[in-house]
């Protein structure tokens, strides 16, 4: 087993959402000891957003099937993983830009994904699994924009079929047992994957 963590929690060491990351990988050792975890740190990577110049050049690449180029680097790491864990806190509603951008660089036609003769996107990754892992200052409720783009990507393009989320949600409110909802949040990801066959 391959496990790529997209660590999208820029607060560093202090996030609540690394701890709940740290929990993840903790369970995944103990029970996948051969399992691979290749970690990459958004925060240290220099992600930017698709403007005119680097999509033409991406588009005459895409077209001529030339993945060799270092744009399509976070692209071909994605593909060989088996699991997808991401961690990003909640962030007006969903996470923090950088995890945008680095979806962008990972949405690749030929790549990550294709058209068929259906005219539907297909997916060409390898895993299908997502385990993406959040923490909120406040109530989520129904308003988990985040997991749910990413949701709906990974299922309709490139193929993913077991995408599972855990929260921790009201770690900002005061009076709130912080503790115990962390805690909480770490038992519910640690069963989550116990759960992976």
């Amino acid at each position: 087993m391959k496990v790529l963590f997209v660590n999208c929690c820029v607060r560093g060491e202090s996030s609540r959402t690394l701890r709940l990351c740290r929990a993840a990988l903790e369970e995944i050792q103990t029970r996948f000891p051969q399992a691979e975890v290749e970690e990459l740190c958004l925060d240290r990577e220099n992600l930017l957003p698709l403007h005119s110049d680097t999509l033409e050049q991406r588009n005459t690449l895409e077209k001529a099937k030339d993945f060799a180029h270092p744009m399509f680097r976070y692209a071909r790491q994605f593909i060989e993983a088996d699991v997808i864990l991401v961690g990003a806190p909640y962030w007006e509603y969903q996470f923090p830009a950088l995890l945008r951008c680095y979806v962008e660089q990972v949405a690749v036609n030929g790549l990550t994904f294709a058209y068929g003769e259906d005219g539907r996107p297909h997916g060409l990754c390898k895993g299908d699994r997502l385990l993406y892992l959040t923490t909120a200052g406040g109530p989520i409720l129904d308003r988990n924009c985040g997991f749910d783009y990413l949701k709906t990507l990974l299922s309709n393009m490139m193929g993913f079929t077991k995408l599972d989320y855990v929260a921790a949600e009201c770690t900002d409110v005061i009076g709130y047992p912080v503790e115990e909802e962390l805690k909480k949040a770490e038992e519910r990801v640690r069963a989550a994957v116990a759960s992976w066959r």
